[in-house]
Parts: C-alpha cells; sequence; structure tokens
C-alpha cells in the first residue's frame, strides 16, 4: 500500500478538474430542476409518459445529489485523495485569501448538511431501516438549492482565478437550455 506525500499538492490540473466536477454537479441539478421541478409545461410533455418520467425524475434527483455528495468527501480518505471542496479548501495555498475561502466552505458545509442524511443513509447505502421507513431524509429546504450552488459557483471562480488563469469559471447554463429544447420536442410530439 502506497503512503501520502507528507502534505498534498494544489496543482493546475487538479483545480481544472474541481472546477469540471462542480459544473458536472451544477449541470446534473439544473437538469432535474428544470425538467420536473420548474416545469410548468407537464401536463404537455411529461405526462405522456407519466410511468418513464415518475422513474427519471428519482434517478435525476438522486443522480444529481449524488454528485453533490461527492463533492463533500473528505480530501484524504486513508491513502487516496479525493477531488473535493475539503481538497481545494485545505491544500490550495489561499495565503491572504485563506479566510475568505474558509468561509466559503463553512457555508457549503453547512448547506450541505441538509442532503448528508440522505447520502448516509439511502444515496451510498440502502439502510434497512430508512428503506423500511420510506421517508424523506434529507433536501434543501426551498431556495437554499440556489444558495449552495451559488456558494460553490464563488468558490469555483476562486479556485480558477487562484490555480489556472486568473478569471472566473462560470458553469454550464447550456444545460438549462437542453432541458427546454427536449421539452419542447415533447409537447410538439402526439
Amino acid at each position: 500500500m502506497s503512503a501520502l506525500p507528507s502534505t498534498p499538492v494544489m496543482t493546475r490540473d487538479i483545480a481544472l478538474l474541481f472546477c469540471r466536477v462542480c459544473s458536472w454537479a451544477y449541470q446534473a441539478w439544473v437538469t432535474h430542476k428544470y425538467l420536473f421541478d420548474q416545469n410548468d409545461k407537464k401536463t404537455d410533455t411529461l405526462q405522456k409518459a407519466p410511468a418513464f418520467t415518475s422513474r427519471l425524475s428519482t434517478i435525476t434527483q438522486e443522480y444529481s445529489l449524488q454528485q453533490i455528495a461527492k463533492l463533500h468527501d473528505p480530501a484524504v480518505q486513508k491513502t487516496d485523495l479525493n477531488v473535493s471542496v475539503d481538497f481545494v479548501v485545505r491544500f490550495g495555498e489561499w495565503g491572504a485569501k485563506e479566510a475568505e475561502i474558509k468561509a466559503i466552505g463553512e457555508r457549503l458545509l453547512q448547506l450541505w448538511g441538509h442532503l448528508k442524511p440522505a447520502r448516509n443513509k439511502l444515496l451510498a447505502h440502502n439502510d434497512l431501516k430508512a428503506l423500511l421507513a420510506n421517508e424523506a431524509l434529507g433536501g434543501f429546504p426551498e431556495g437554499e438549492d440556489d444558495l449552495y450552488f451559488a456558494a460553490l459557483q464563488e468558490l469555483v471562480n476562486e479556485v480558477h482565478a487562484r490555480w489556472v488563469d486568473g478569471g472566473p469559471y462560470p458553469f454550464d447554463d447550456l444545460a438549462i437550455n437542453d432541458v427546454f429544447e427536449f421539452l419542447n420536442v415533447l409537447e410538439g410530439s402526439q
């Protein structure tokens, strides 16, 4: 078994990976959100195949929550490193911005706390008691998903500015357009 270096080192490549995995989590979230939660055309679109779209809703919701969960893995697990919020906060060598970065990390951690029970009992495990109870175990309170991704965007922008090219790294909003295009296709089909 190989040991970790004494202190992991943040690099440009790791920063880019972090930006990409955060953007992917955002894309998974907005895809579910705009397809199911904020779809005012459900009758003309999703209700054309209700059994399938109900299943798809569960799949996309669980997948997006799992992508968020992975962002909150510890930076170090035994001899492995994770590209996570913890990694960039702990090993980003933030200098004068350290307090600001830690504050963003704490906000994300606090918001993540709403989802952690679902991750621990249903997303990462098939917890018998939780499955038998068949109750919701976690989720963002109304509007806090937006706060989470706003804070994540702040962190990603700081990571990108510090380690890549001095500028922000906006999340890919084209996923929202893809949802609207898909709904338009469904709406137009017979």
